[in-house]
């Protein structure tokens, strides 16, 4: 598999790309900042964690792009999420025919509902050119790691950048990490900037 981060941040006549191209508003340099989780069990908190957060686009094609959130705990392990979903304008949409699984941007809002064999996830947050803030809530339908049934995991990013006008997206590399998809647990490639 070959993963592309989309470098673009300005147009050929060196005009700024419109609002209305998602791949192109959002991608370029990484989002970084905090990532915290919460790990509760029977309604009461029990285990915090906090680290590092990242949010970048990559593999992105002419009308969609992969969205990853990965959150590193240091030595106490890593949570990466990726959505592969179309891009419409300035808009990102996942959706399956079942109505409850969706994750979109739309208006610079981001909502999302998830469920499989697994866990439920829900998704809430906003997403800005230089701005990514966004509170994931994950319901373990089967003990999965330090997470027993029944557990919820409370996991928050808060990132941001800053843009220059010869931004590029320089300096990521790719790396094949466990990541949590709509579809559960899988291997996926995101960028390590």
């Amino acid at each position: 598999m070959v993963s592309i981060l989309f470098l673009g941040c300005t147009k050929e006549d060196g005009q700024d790309i419109e609002d209305d191209d998602f791949s192109a508003y959002y991608g370029g340099t990484p989002f970084k900042g905090t990532a915290s989780g919460i790990r509760l069990q029977d309604d009461q908190d029990n285990y915090t964690w906090e680290g590092t957060g990242r949010v970048a686009l990559i593999e992105s094609s002419l009308d969609s792009v992969s969205l990853v959130f990965m959150a590193d705990f240091g030595n106490e392990g890593e949570i990466n999420l990726k959505m592969r979903g179309k891009t419409e304008g300035s808009a990102f949409r996942l959706e399956t025919e079942d109505p409850s699984n969706f994750f979109r941007v739309i208006d610079g809002k981001i909502t999302g509902s998830t469920e499989n064999h697994l866990q439920k996830m829900f998704f809430e947050g906003s997403m800005e050119k230089e701005q990514v803030n966004m509170a994931v809530e994950v319901q373990f339908k089967e003990a999965e790691g330090a997470f027993p049934k029944g557990s919820r995991l409370r996991l928050r990013f808060n990132t941001s950048r800053n843009i220059t006008d010869n931004d590029n997206g320089s300096g990521c590399q790719m790396r094949l990490v466990p990541i949590w998809s709509p579809n559960g647990m899988t291997m996926g490639m995101v960028p390590d900037c």
